[in-house]
């Protein structure tokens, strides 16, 4: 999928966001990682796709859409994959995005992530961790046109998109 095709799809998708009745979950850790990753500026294309972002973002507190809760880090959970034996860049991937799922946990178990690869690795842990499977992980560009029609029908647990599934 070329660069405009992903920018197409992930700008739909939190503009549809922002028009339905949807919030975001906006941790500490959640927004660092915004900060460090999404509207970092080292191109043309970064600096519409930050523009972009930042008016999304003001929009979305503006309205009130923005939840910034504090997401307390579940040891018992993190201990848990620390334990399995996986490869140390599996555990690791793991690691970073954990924050993603204990926030998901403590709202309405959805993730909206193009992180495949950690997707991939979760999904293989379930069985290990049970308290994840139900959780929907959700890439707006794999998903394209389907998920803006999710969002547009009240963004339901699909169990075909669940970690567990």
């Amino acid at each position: 999928m070329s660069q405009d095709s992903t920018s197409t799809a992930c700008r739909e998708f939190l503009q549809e966001v922002l028009t339905v009745c949807h919030r975001v979950i906006l941790t500490h850790e959640i927004e660092r990682e915004w900060q460090y990753v999404a509207l970092q500026i080292r191109s043309r294309a970064d600096e519409v796709r930050s523009r972009f972002l930042v008016g999304w973002m003001f929009a979305m507190g503006r309205k009130g859409k923005l939840l910034r809760p504090h997401v307390a880090s579940d040891a018992s959970l993190r201990d848990k994959i620390n334990h399995l034996g996986l490869a140390e860049q599996t555990r690791q991937a793991i690691s970073e995005d954990l924050h993603l799922i204990e926030a998901a946990l403590t709202a309405d178990q959805i993730v909206i992530s193009r992180d495949d690869e950690v997707h991939g690795f979760l999904r293989s842990i379930t069985r290990s961790c049970p308290e994840i499977r139900k959780v929907v992980w959700c890439n707006p560009v794999g998903l394209g046109n389907e998920g803006v029609e999710w969002l547009r029908d009240g963004a339901r647990s699909v169990k075909v998109w669940q970690l567990g599934s």
